[in-house]
């Protein structure tokens, strides 16, 4: 009997997610506070820079999120190790999200170093909280009575 619970990850995933666009408001809003203006080309086009919207982050987390814990529940049903094929794909994924802020037109380095570090508070909590949530000896989660 593998020592996830499906049950217990469409609660995990999801909470892992909102823990991490929570986190993840709060970075932006104390940067934001200390100076950071979140300038990056919004239209496709380098020459007209615009303050990043607020709800950009929420997208950017929210999709991979509930990604990782359809591909986590896939692991469980289908595979012999599941978190060691998960934490192998979510290391994967991590590095080449990089390529995202580093590829964006005239926005500054500390923004480009800004955005990577949001993405590696992300990757963080949701791999984690994926992981530990749907764990059948985890206490975060209550399991129902028998």
């Amino acid at each position: 009997m593998p020592p996830y619970s499906l049950r217990r990850l469409l609660w995990g995933g999801p909470a892992a997610t909102i823990a991490a666009i929570l986190v993840n408001l709060l970075y932006y809003a104390v940067t934001k506070s200390l100076g950071e203006q979140y300038l990056m080309p919004l239209d496709g086009n380098s020459a007209h820079l615009g303050p990043m919207p607020f709800l950009m982050p929420v997208v950017a987390i929210l999709i991979p999120g509930l990604l990782g814990t359809l591909f986590f529940g896939l692991l469980i049903r289908f595979s012999r190790k599941p978190a060691t094929v998960f934490l192998s794909v979510s290391l994967a994924a991590l590095i080449l999200s990089f390529g995202g802020p580093f590829n964006l037109p005239d926005a500054s380095i500390q923004t480009k170093l800004l955005l990577s570090g949001m993405q590696v508070i992300a990757a963080g909590i949701i791999t984690w909280g994926i992981l530990l949530m749907s764990h059948k000896d985890s206490s975060l989660i209550p399991s129902q009575p028998k």
